[in-house]
């Protein structure tokens, strides 16, 4: 049986079987655990049931996109509600470079998305892969999957990693393997010559995933980092 890895070894939580709450860092499972324990219950519920994604489900609420996230034999990868807050942030930022009292709250997003203003609704799609990804079909070189968005194209990998904050350690017996999306930004051969961690923020944009190779009853889950930026807003070089 696959093991999940997880990041941040100072903020993990241990869980055997439920879903948690730990304080910021939390992600939809903690430690080491079977990638089988969500198995019989869809993608949609295993996000709706855990408050780092509440506002995750708003978003795919309004967007009416409930159905794409629980498309059998589809593989998701979740941005927290970190990663939206981080987008409000960023693009209230911009936004107060043209207008210094603008704002761009969830409100805003929120109806931007109902209404696809700008593609906001098509672009939760870059999010979504049509096809399971479990471990066993990854490669460390990673390959260019289509996503669900139009023209869109993003990298998954399952690259071994020997970062003491992402598992490893002297005396473990096998070297920890972590998975990154990276969202695509120009074409992008990939090959054991040109791997996916040789890939340039001025080609795409890279976000690791913290837990990682989830079964549920529909596909596979996987969580992005906090860190991430909805969208890759403000990513592209």
């Amino acid at each position: 049986m696959k093991k999940i890895y997880i990041v941040h070894i100072s903020l993990i939580c241990v869980a055997f079987l439920l879903i948690f709450s730990c304080k910021k860092k939390d992600y939809i499972l903690g430690g080491t655990t079977e990638a089988q324990v969500y198995k019989n219950t869809l993608t949609y519920d295993v996000l709706k049931g855990n408050p780092l994604y509440d506002t995750l489900i708003m978003l795919i609420d309004s967007a009416g996109i409930e159905a794409q996230v629980n498309q059998m034999n589809s593989t998701f990868f979740a941005p927290s509600d970190y990663s939206i807050y981080n987008y409000l942030e960023s693009r209230t930022l911009a936004d107060q470079l043209v207008n210094p009292y603008a704002q761009f709250g969830l409100d805003s997003l929120i109806y931007y998305v109902k209404n696809n203003i700008n593609g906001t609704k098509d672009s939760l799609l870059m999010y979504f892969v049509d096809q399971p990804l479990p471990f066993t079909v990854l490669s460390s070189d990673g390959v260019a999957y289509p996503t669900a968005l139009s023209g869109d194209t993003a990298v998954v990998s399952y690259e071994y990693t020997k970062n003491t904050n992402l598992g490893y350690n002297s005396i473990v017996s096998s070297v920890p393997q972590v998975v990154y999306y990276t969202q695509l930004w120009y074409h992008y051969s990939v090959s054991p010559s040109t791997p996916a961690d040789s890939i340039t923020a001025q080609i795409g944009a890279r976000t690791l995933c913290v837990t990682s190779g989830i079964a549920t009853q529909n596909g596979y889950l996987n969580a992005l980092d906090n860190s991430h930026v909805l969208f890759f807003y403000g990513t592209k070089q």
